[in-house]
């Protein structure tokens, strides 16, 4: 049985495109990367911490994967006069990712405020929440029918966020909770992500 479990689990690692050990290396180091981010910003956060600019912290961040992404750019088209010509002729294409990038801005700032009122168990938890508005609009706006997988993955996201909050709903709104760890929260984030992503196999 367990030996079935494993090949299912590879199984779906390779309908993920994660069948190379480098591949699923990436992925968990993401995973873990991000979860780890928001520890460490919850922590941040505390009275006891110095005191600091989330905004800056954000425009500095931003900043950095700019220059990354112009070196790699660089880097592999062959100089700047080629990104110049490629944006010059894609004028509306950058128009186009201005609106998300800015979005991705305001949300990077709201990660700090977010995480100043909830612990980073309950907030990694209720962020899943946007799979289901994205799954639920994804269907109703573009009438893509969503298959077996990813219904069974919105359902999962919904009931957890409601156990995870249950007892707030039981006892009131001022139970304080305690911060999950890193290993489970992002055993839950890295479940959901698998599933939410995993095709149906054909019938």
């Amino acid at each position: 049985e367990s030996r079935e479990h494993g090949d299912d689990w590879y199984g779906t690692m390779a309908l993920l495109g994660l069948d190379s050990l480098f591949a699923q290396t990436l992925f968990w180091t993401y995973v873990s990367l991000w979860v780890s981010c928001h520890l460490l910003i919850f922590q941040s956060r505390q009275p006891n911490s110095p005191a600091f600019n989330a905004t800056s912290v954000v425009l500095l961040t931003e900043a950095l994967k700019l220059l990354i992404a112009l070196t790699l750019v660089l880097w592999n088209e062959g100089g700047f006069a080629s990104l110049v010509r490629a944006v010059q002729g894609n004028r509306m294409l950058l128009v186009k990712y201005a609106l998300p990038a800015l979005l991705y801005c305001v949300y990077n700032n709201l990660v700090y405020v977010n995480l100043e009122v909830f612990d980073p168990g309950t907030y990694n938890v209720l962020l899943q929440l946007r799979i289901v508005l994205t799954g639920l609009l994804y269907q109703l706006l573009f009438s893509k029918q969503l298959n077996r997988h990813q219904w069974r993955a919105i359902i999962l996201i919904s009931v957890g966020c409601v156990v995870k909050e249950s007892a707030k709903l039981s006892h009131g709104t001022d139970v304080m909770q305690a911060p999950s760890s890193p290993a489970s929260t992002t055993r839950c984030s890295s479940r959901a992500l698998v599933a939410a992503l995993s095709p149906s196999p054909p019938t």
